[in-house]
């Protein structure tokens, strides 16, 4: 039931995504007190923000009123996506190098190192039972 997939954007981010493999520490079942699954009809306040006509099945929608914090790193925005009307995933977005580094420490301190993706990138990962994480930075650490 549940799907993965990759994500790719042009800002620093993580992503979460319901998914079915091994678990790691303090493995999430969800994102913002939305359980993987759950359907866009059970969660009120959301408002509709994208959907690709190449994918009609996947929408994103923005939660007005959301805290824009992950543990004491100011988020840019938070995107919850849902396929077939079902929670799938949440991206965290951040706008500068700086909230990406303490977005990075607050991944590592919550769910362990992950592990690195590429040698000479910011890109980190964690997979576990329920759930993916995707670390991703658009900024140049060089």
């Amino acid at each position: 039931m549940f799907l993965t997939a990759r994500t790719l954007l042009c800002a620093a981010l993580i992503v979460l995504i319901s998914v079915s493999a091994s678990a790691f520490r303090n493995e999430p079942d969800g994102y913002g007190g939305i359980a993987w699954g759950t359907s866009i009809s059970a969660v009120k306040g959301m408002k509709m923000v994208g959907a690709n006509p190449g994918f009609p099945d996947r929408k994103i929608y923005v939660r007005p009123g959301d805290a824009l914090r992950f543990g004491h790193v100011d988020l840019e925005g938070i995107e919850y996506e849902f396929l077939r009307g079902k929670f799938r995933s949440a991206t965290l977005k951040v706008k500068d190098l700086a909230r990406y580094m303490a977005l990075k420490k607050e991944a590592f301190r919550r769910f362990g190192y992950g592990r690195e993706l590429h040698p000479f990138a910011e890109r980190y990962f964690w997979e576990g039972e329920t759930s993916k994480i995707y670390l991703i930075s658009a900024f140049d650490l060089s």
